[in-house]
């Protein structure tokens, strides 16, 4: 049995005030709530003595920051840490860090909802060309190297729904409601023959 976990950045500003339009938006560092959800998650990590084979991350700021910060509390690898741009959240593209409130006007909107899996903003992408990605990075970096062993991955919250609704085959409306809070641990497991079972870590999960 081979076992993917995924776990979501912790917190920054554009999380807990949601005014802007994050996307990828790199440069944003973590909250100070989210350093310290950053080294709980570790402490966590390090009571379930878990050692994985590979951890990769995204190479955001926030991302890295949080894995750093669980390195401080834990080792959770003897590998290198492999950084990937093929991890980034889903790109808003222009409309990235700006407000809310002047993107998202009511045409807009229904202009998005009228079919949001394939809706591309200016120079950004969708989310079914994050999906694909994401399917993509899972099937050449661990699914094609490797049939056991335990595997992290530090991403991001758009992009871990995108995935798992590839995964899950279920509809990309259900996919958007999925709960990834930040530092959510997602436990994936795949058997050749019987294919992916899902256990959210530290949340309930209904569909």
């Amino acid at each position: 049995m081979l076992s993917i976990y995924l776990l979501r950045h912790a917190e920054t500003d554009y999380n807990s005030h949601a005014q802007f339009i994050g996307g990828r938006s790199n440069h944003i560092p973590l909250s100070t709530k989210g350093e310290k959800q950053a080294l709980e998650i570790g402490k966590r990590l390090k009571e379930s003595n878990i050692q994985f084979e590979k951890v990769f991350c995204s190479i955001a700021n926030r991302t890295r920051q949080t894995l750093d910060l669980i390195l401080s509390q834990v080792q959770i690898t003897n590998n290198p840490i492999i950084y990937s741009e093929e991890l980034q959240e889903l790109s808003q593209g222009d409309w990235e860090g700006k407000l809310r409130s002047e993107i998202y006007t009511p045409e807009r909107l229904a202009e998005i909802n009228s079919n949001q899996w394939l809706f591309t903003p200016p120079n950004g992408e969708s989310q079914k060309g994050v999906e694909e990605r994401m399917l993509a990075f899972i099937s050449s970096e661990i699914l094609s190297k490797y049939t056991e062993g335990s595997f992290l991955i530090v991403g991001h919250g758009i992009a871990f729904k995108c995935l798992l609704r590839g995964i899950l085959d279920i509809s990309s409306q259900m996919a958007y409601k999925l709960p990834i809070d930040n530092t959510s641990l997602t436990k994936l497991s795949y058997d050749k023959e019987k294919g992916w079972f899902l256990n959210y870590l530290n949340q309930t999960f209904n569909i």
